[in-house]
């Protein structure tokens, strides 16, 4: 038996990848219907349909062309080679998880992990209020950045984490993602059609107090149509996420990029790890960090001389963007593998070695 903690993008992707091999698969979510509540903006690159079918029901918008702005307002426009796609995450994530029931796995809504000792799981059915013990040969930890299995198991260890906040309004747009890496972490607006965005941000501290002035500045009369937010974990290249016969996905064991903070992919990616251990043996931790660690330290690398710029650094970063040569690169290539694409990019544009002596 595989027991799996959490129906998100991974834990459903892995249910699906093991229970279509033959296992047996279970998955406990501890809210009452899958997708819910929202904690993300649920921007994926069309990478997403090498890992599922990409069907319209789930597809809010699709998206070919982002800016990213400096703080002088100034900005690049990048003409996306492969279109973004924005989710419905509730929809997305009841998609994956139809395709893990169709594959044979079993999933149990209101049921929240306390506890794991030897083989036996401690959950709560929180509709009747009842502790159930079960048993269970393999573990799989996909319960978001605050994991109880990673609590339970003894792999939380040192975590750090952004908070995000993110609005949906109605916003007149062009169908333009665009990003401002110099407010907090990071800000976002995403467009659901030319009538409605997704406007939020992260920051380590006084999140509230910088998504209000956000929005204000960008959208002062905006009508609020909904409200997101939660814990973003940052990525640490030290934390385990594997013992025993525990293992760790998705955010549960902070498989989040550090530049723009997405970390859906990441996470299927992880589920495809987990998967290849279980079934095939092979060491978790080399299949997990062999598909994402390269980017994954490469995205943390540039997140912490990110948060040493200074508006002037930024203004010239932006500055550097303007050149074709250079934006040619981030047209070119998918951003969730960055180790594809940076040297090409210092080749091309040498002057961004400037920025490294913020690493020191």
């Amino acid at each position: 038996m595989i027991s799996i903690i959490g129906a998100g993008p991974a834990g459903n992707y892995a249910a699906y990848l093991l229970a279509k091999d033959g296992q047996q698969v279970q998955v406990f979510e501890e809210n009452s219907i899958i997708g819910e509540p929202i904690q993300c903006t649920g921007i994926v690159t069309s990478s997403i349909a090498r890992m599922v079918p990409i069907r319209s029901d789930f597809i809010v918008n699709r998206i070919s062309k982002a800016r990213i702005y400096a703080p002088d307002n100034n900005f690049i426009e990048v003409k996306l080679g492969n279109e973004n796609i924005i989710l419905n995450r509730r929809r997305f994530d009841q998609y994956i998880a139809e395709l893990a029931r169709e594959a044979g796995a079993e999933f149990y809504t209101n049921h929240r992990f306390l506890d794991f000792k030897g083989n036996e799981m401690h959950i709560k059915d929180t509709k009747g209020n009842i502790v159930k013990k079960l048993k269970t040969n393999v573990l799989v930890g996909a319960d978001g950045p605050n994991s109880q299995v990673a609590r339970a198991t003894g792999l939380f260890s040192n975590r750090q984490f952004w908070v995000g906040s993110q609005a949906t309004i109605k916003y007149k747009n062009d169908n333009a993602i665009e990003f401002f890496p110099h407010v907090g972490t990071i800000g976002w607006i995403c467009p659901e059609n030319e009538e409605i965005v997704r406007i939020g941000i992260c920051a380590k501290s006084n999140t509230a107090d910088c998504f209000n002035k956000f929005l204000k500045e960008k959208a002062p009369n905006a009508k609020i149509l909904d409200r997101q937010g939660g814990l973003i974990p940052i990525y640490n290249p030290k934390v385990k996420a594997h013992k025993d016969n525990v293992y760790l996905i998705g955010d549960a064991a902070g498989h989040v990029k550090a530049t723009t903070l997405g970390g859906i992919i990441q996470g299927m990616l992880a589920a495809e790890a987990c998967h290849d251990s279980i079934i095939y043996g092979k060491d978790y931790e080399r299949a997990w960090r062999k598909k994402l660690a390269a980017d994954l330290r490469l995205a943390l690398l540039m997140r912490k001389a990110m948060d040493k710029f200074s508006h002037d650094d930024y203004n010239y970063l932006v500055k550097l963007f303007t050149r074709r040569r250079t934006r040619e690169i981030l047209e070119s290539y998918d951003r969730d593998y960055p180790s594809q694409f940076m040297l090409k990019l210092l080749i091309r544009e040498p002057r961004l070695l400037y920025f490294a002596k913020m690493l020191l």
